[in-house]
């Protein structure tokens, strides 16, 4: 007697997709994984896969903005929590992007060190846009709680917000620089030369939002040396 067929909602396939190209860019490489690759594994059909993705920049795109909605989820005790000011639910938002990041290090640089190769701009663009679409609103609204209890000062809080973004994605071709890298002695003088960039950011964005020179703290060598994690592994470009 044959087994029924499961059938699965189309959000929970989604969900098993992206989890699927996830595990095997970690384990193999993104250039090393192809789309009859992730079918094979989960088991469905091409028809399956095309109904959610057009292409495995596609996958790229999804799976940024999905980790981008999960690092939004665990900060959300901290953006919510009315005892705090506007400045301390800031810092927890960055604080909790940071920890997200250590946490996940190895995985992110399998699955998005693509996005930083030159012949990758259009990507790049495309995956920054979906994080910024989920980061943009909280950044937004934690700007305007601040302006209304005085914490922070600035005429115009969504494009104070959007402005901080675009500073933040200013780094790409350094951080370009040190994705590529294999050689340790280069990615630590990348490494110096970016610390010293995110912290003139930050002052920066003290700046646009009126806060005290030193309040914002963007530099941290804990991420950095958790990008590290690749130094010792092959290059996966093409």
């Amino acid at each position: 007697m044959p087994f029924p067929r499961i059938v699965k909602s189309a959000p929970v396939r989604r969900d098993e997709i992206l989890d699927t190209a996830q595990r095997l860019f970690a384990r193999q490489g993104y250039d090393a994984t192809s789309v009859s690759q992730i079918i094979t594994e989960i088991g469905v059909s091409k028809g399956g896969f095309y109904h959610h993705f057009e292409s495995k920049e596609d996958l790229v795109e999804a799976l940024a903005c999905r980790y981008a909605q999960q690092t939004a989820a665990m900060a959300d005790a901290i953006i919510s929590d009315p005892t705090l000011d506007a400045f301390s639910r800031l810092v927890g938002f960055i604080g909790t992007m940071r920890r997200h990041k250590l946490d996940s290090a190895a995985e992110l640089r399998a699955t998005f060190e693509p996005l930083f190769r030159p012949e990758n701009v259009q990507l790049f663009e495309r995956t920054h846009r979906a994080v910024n679409s989920v980061v943009q609103p909280i950044l937004t609204r934690i700007i305007v709680e601040g302006v209304a209890e005085q914490t922070f000062e600035t005429s115009d809080p969504e494009n104070a917000a959007e402005t901080i973004l675009h500073l933040l994605s200013s780094n790409r071709e350094l951080i370009t620089m040190l994705y590529m890298t294999r050689d340790r002695l280069t990615f630590e003088r990348l490494s110096r030369t970016l610390l010293d960039k995110l912290t003139y950011l930050g002052t920066v964005i003290d700046r646009i939002l009126g806060l005290p020179e030193g309040s914002v703290e963007l530099a941290d060598r804990s991420v950095l040396d958790a990008l590290a994690c690749g130094l010792d592994m092959p290059s996966t470009a093409a």
